[in-house]
């Protein structure tokens, strides 16, 4: 049985897998990037239904209405 080794990858076909690597950790980086965003928006959201949900007693203690936390969950995206 013969063994024969194939020859060196030639510069245009490393420059090319470096292009293709190159490629494939932009588009995961963005996908990473806007993954972190919407993990922001959805803990933001949630942070502002649990202040929606004080009652006007804790709300008076922090030093805002209800008006202002109904105002301040307004600002929230719709994710459901």
């Amino acid at each position: 049985m013969a063994y024969s080794l194939s020859p060196a990858p030639s510069a245009v076909e490393r420059q090319s897998r470096a292009h293709i690597r190159s490629f494939f950790a932009t588009v995961f980086g963005r996908l990473n990037d806007f993954n972190n965003r919407f993990e922001r928006l959805r803990a933001a959201r949630e942070e502002r239904r649990t202040l929606l949900s004080l009652s006007d007693h804790l709300l008076s203690d922090i030093g805002i209405t209800r008006a202002q936390a109904e105002e301040e969950y307004r600002k929230s995206l719709r994710l459901r």
